[in-house]
């Protein structure tokens, strides 16, 4: 009897951990989608970077790329591979200000479609319209199938 007992409580409180497992993650999606939106509200805000802005950031990549090949932790291929990617940085031009300004937009764009996707699937997991008219179909089925008896 002890055993049976103590069997019922393992498994209830084991399906009771599985349900607030389950009730974690909505929770942990919501707080997600929050973070993007203050993400997204802060590009908007900041505004677009300035052409100086590109050039530090170009420079602090620059010697960080400089610093990994100079600290000798890396040969052959990925050392290559570190040289290769410091002479594309030096080669390539600075973008324009209209060039820096559209991606920004596009960035925020993307950040908010992203989001609304989020919204929608999340929002897709409540099936009560859909639920409401797989029963109404089912009723009328019944209904319709009892005359014909």
């Amino acid at each position: 009897m002890k055993k049976l007992t103590l069997l019922l409580f393992l498994i209830i409180f084991a399906s009771a951990l599985y349900a607030d497992h389950h009730k974690g993650d909505r929770g942990e999606k919501r707080v997600k989608i929050w973070e993007a939106k203050l993400k997204v509200d802060l590009l908007e805000l900041k505004g677009p970077p300035s052409v100086d802005e590109m050039q530090r950031r170009r420079l602090d990549k620059l010697s960080d790329l400089d610093l990994l090949i100079n600290s000798g932790k890396y040969d052959g291929g990925e050392l290559e591979r570190l040289k290769n990617m410091r002479s594309k940085l030096i080669d390539s031009e600075l973008p324009s200000q209209e060039l820096i300004n559209t991606r920004h937009e596009r960035r925020i764009e993307l950040a908010r479609s992203k989001i609304q996707n989020w919204n929608r699937m999340n929002n897709n997991h409540n099936h009560d319209a859909r639920h409401r008219d797989k029963r109404d179909r089912n009723q009328w089925e019944r209904r319709r199938n009892r005359h014909k008896r």
